[in-house]
């Protein structure tokens, strides 16, 4: 398999990978090395944390054709598996879901704006109309299980008048994540003319009160560090 990074803190294990279906022109992982580890040494890793949770993130995780055997080997050795996604690969979830906690799901725009989505992923429009299909049935399966919506508040694609937009496909999750965009450095390259944390934190605030008209439970992480939002 091919990492990015490993860490572990604040009880979670976190596993990043390499690699994406997407092109997104403020992605950070598509620049960074990446290592070769096999399932059994991330578990041999899992086992010696105290950490109870294990996070798959990184790039997209489904790319990676030893995921289902790893989060067999996690959920086997006690853990409880996060899985994070881009949602373009329905079936890896699919697979995955007697074996994880749960699932993190990204929105990145409303899925009816073809134009905003091509601009935020770096795909072609036919591809763009396959995701957003694809992305829909994830959002079926995941809601299944415990489930995260991720959303990285880039004003023009997200803000208080394209929300609620989006709050079809957030319904049924048990909470959403909005990430201030750019707050953090580890997170996002400069984008159009972004070099710096946007939106402000008075429309951050307004932007997580409002969606919880439609999930129970809503995070904010940005320059202000997390904030919970609850009905």
């Amino acid at each position: 398999m091919r990492l990015v990074d490993i860490s572990d803190s604040n009880g979670m294990m976190r596993v990043e990978f390499f690699g994406c279906n997407m092109k997104c022109p403020y992605c950070v992982h598509i620049h960074q090395p990446f290592k070769e580890m096999s399932v059994e040494e991330v578990v041999d890793l899992a086992k010696k944390s105290y950490s109870k949770t294990v996070h798959l993130g990184g790039a997209e995780p489904t790319l990676q054709k030893e995921l289902i055997p790893l989060i067999k080997a996690l959920n086997d050795a006690g853990k409880e598996v996060l899985l994070k996604s881009n949602g373009m690969k329905p079936e890896v979830l699919e697979g995955a879901l007697p074996y994880v906690h749960g699932f993190v799901l990204e929105l990145k725009a409303p899925l009816d704006d073809l134009k905003a989505i091509m601009e935020l992923t770096g795909m072609s429009e036919e591809r763009t109309k396959k995701y957003v299909t694809l992305l829909r049935a994830s959002l079926e399966i995941a809601r299944k299980k415990w489930l995260r919506i991720w959303v990285r508040v880039i004003p023009g694609y997200v803000n208080l008048v394209t929300l609620p937009s989006l709050f079809p496909y957030m319904e049924g999750a048990s909470e959403v994540l909005f990430y201030q965009f750019l707050s953090n450095p580890d997170f996002d390259l400069p984008f159009q003319d972004y070099d710096s944390a946007v939106p402000g934190w008075v429309d951050m605030e307004k932007i997580g009160k409002k969606a919880l008209l439609v999930v129970p439970h809503v995070i904010l992480m940005g320059v202000n560090g997390k904030v919970v939002l609850d009905k």
